[in-house]
């Protein structure tokens, strides 16, 4: 059975692929939701229903704070609150999303997935 980290590495794996094959759009969609099973992943399932994205966004900063899994910059911090916009934006609007921005995405989630792998491996031992 599959956990919310394996289902954030399968999204970001894809996020990249899009990426480098130029759909910037549907990278940040990817990347969009590996966050948010990284995110459950730590923070856990909604006493009731689903999270809300700007629920689970602030409940996932408090808790890497918390559990100092990373220390988040202030930019970091503004792209994770700006993440379910630019994702909505990337999906629904006639927008193209500049490569750039994805690739800021990428190393984003690149290096939560990496703390938390680690965070969890250390928490093994």
């Amino acid at each position: 059975m599959i956990n919310y980290l394996q289902k954030a590495e399968e999204h970001f794996k894809a996020g990249v692929l899009l990426y480098m094959n130029g759909y910037y759009n549907d990278a940040i969609s990817r990347l969009y939701y590996s966050f948010r099973s990284i995110a459950i992943h730590i923070v856990g399932k909604p006493s009731k229903g689903k999270w809300k994205h700007s629920a689970l966004m602030r409940k996932a900063v408090m808790e890497i704070d918390r559990r100092k899994i990373l220390n988040l910059s202030r930019k970091e911090r503004k792209l994770i609150k700006d993440f379910a916009g630019i994702r909505e934006d990337a999906d629904y609007e006639l927008v193209n999303i500049p490569q750039e921005v994805a690739e800021t995405y990428i190393k984003l989630v690149k290096r939560l997935l990496e703390e938390v792998n680690h965070a969890e491996s250390n928490n093994k031992t």
